[in-house]
Parts: structure tokens; sequence; C-alpha cells
């Protein structure tokens, strides 16, 4: 099956603007949803994720879908502060979303995780491909249980589901983050939004996944410190923004 159509969710923010240039550059027709209107060649649907005509409505006519959207941070995180929006928004979006795909016959899906949703695991170094899920926080909780909701759908309907697990989403080329604020120093966690897109793209594409988890993040010392090698090996990629352009973050003395 030849994945040529994807719905993508959250196209409007900062990640689903920058993710989708590698599926252009790769034939992909794409339908972007998001809740707020916005402009784009491609075809839009505005459409709020937890109202499932909605959602069934985007759905029609695809092949693949990335579920992208989150419950925006506000002003000092102030969504996040209680369960209401984020489980909404990130919960009940992403359930009615993986519904609409088994009525739709939507085969092929990628969840956009986080490491978030296994931070309160040891710190481990390198840290490996499988963790168990171990969040804190409001955010990190329903980036876990967007996986739980996943995994299920993946076994329980014979849906080929990717979860990628990325870093710090960033925006190289302009070094700057989700809020506008420059980027000097890299860290290893930090994720470029387009090899983030093209991890997503060759999910979708590649005929031989079931349920997987794979952690995305950009730079080189993201192949040592956290399991990108298994990501660059099981699909054949290899990260093109690994910000090395950036200096290193200065060593701190000890004693």
């Amino acid at each position: 099956m030849c994945i040529r159509d994807s719905l993508i969710t959250g196209a409007a923010g900062f990640l689903g603007r920058g993710m989708i240039a590698p599926f252009v550059e790769h034939g992909h027709q794409l339908r972007l949803m998001d809740v707020l209107p916005f402009t784009s060649p491609h075809e839009v649907v505005v459409g709020d994720v937890t109202h499932y005509p909605a959602v069934e409505g985007a759905m029609r006519g695809v092949d693949g879908l990335v579920i992208a959207h989150m419950a925006p941070r506000g002003m000092d995180n102030i969504n996040y502060k209680t369960p209401a929006i984020p489980f909404a928004i990130n919960l009940t979006g992403t359930a009615n979303l993986f519904h609409a795909a088994v009525q739709c016959g939507v085969k092929r899906v990628v969840v956009i995780s986080s490491t978030a949703a296994v931070s309160e695991n040891p710190d481990l170094e390198p840290i490996p491909a499988s963790l168990p899920l171990r969040a804190k926080g409001y955010y990190g909780m329903t980036k876990a249980c967007q996986e739980v909701i996943a995994e299920q759908f993946a076994r329980t309907e014979k849906i080929q589901v990717a979860c990628l697990r990325v870093g710090y989403i960033l925006d190289g080329e302009a070094n700057v983050d989700k809020y506008g604020k420059a980027i000097s120093e890299r860290n290893y966690a930090d994720t470029d939004r387009r090899d983030i897109g093209e991890v997503a793209r060759r999910c979708l594409e590649k005929t031989d996944l079931g349920y997987d988890v794979f952690t995305v993040m950009s730079t080189q010392e993201s192949l040592h410190k956290a399991a990108v090698s298994y990501t660059c090996q099981r699909l054949g990629w290899k990260p093109r923004y690994d910000f090395s352009w950036l200096r290193e973050p200065a060593k701190q003395s000890v004693g």
C-alpha cells in the first residue's frame, strides 16, 4: 500500500508547520487540521479534535495519519496546572482520531509522543530503546496515556502505529524554539522539527511496523546518550539537522 495522502493534526502549530517539508519533498498530498483557521497551499480542515464528527470528516479519503496536536501550554504553563484541558485535547482527541481511523480504514498512524512520557525513569546513559511509561506532570501523563491508547488500537485493530518520543523541538534553520527564543548552545536532546517530519514520513511508508516506539533527536550526542541509533537502523534514517553549528554547553567544574 502506497501512502500518499496523509492527515496531520495540530498542523498550524510550531511542530506541524515545520514537519510537513519532508512529506512535500516526497510527493505526499496533505490534509492539514487545526482548531483555528490558517492558510496553507495544502488542503486545510478547521476542526476540533475533541469533536468526533469533525475528526471523522477529516479522516475520510486519507491513507495515513500523523497525530501532532497538543493542548497549548498557555501563559506560565497554565493549561497544564489541572487535567481538564490537556486530557480533553491530548487524550480525547487522540482516541477520537484512532476510532475514526478504524471507521475509515486508515491502517498507518504516527503519534508524536515525547520523552516526557518516560521522564521519571532512572537517568540512564545511554537511555535504552524501551523504557516503562513513568511520567511526571499532566503533560507527561497525557503523553504516556497517548502511547497506551496507541498500543491498544495497534494490538486490537491491527493498525500499524509508531510513537515518536521526541526531544526538545527546535527550528535549526532559524535557531529558535517554539516561542521564538534564540538558541545558542547545543543540548543532546535538540530535535529539529523537519527531522521529526522525516521520521514520521518513513514510519508511514514502512510496511513492516507493528507497534513501535522510536526516540527522535537530531544531535550526534543523542546517538550515544539516547536510543536514536535504533531509530536510525530500523528506519534507515540519519538526522539532517544535527545542530553541530551551535557551541557545546560549557562544562561545569567539579568541586
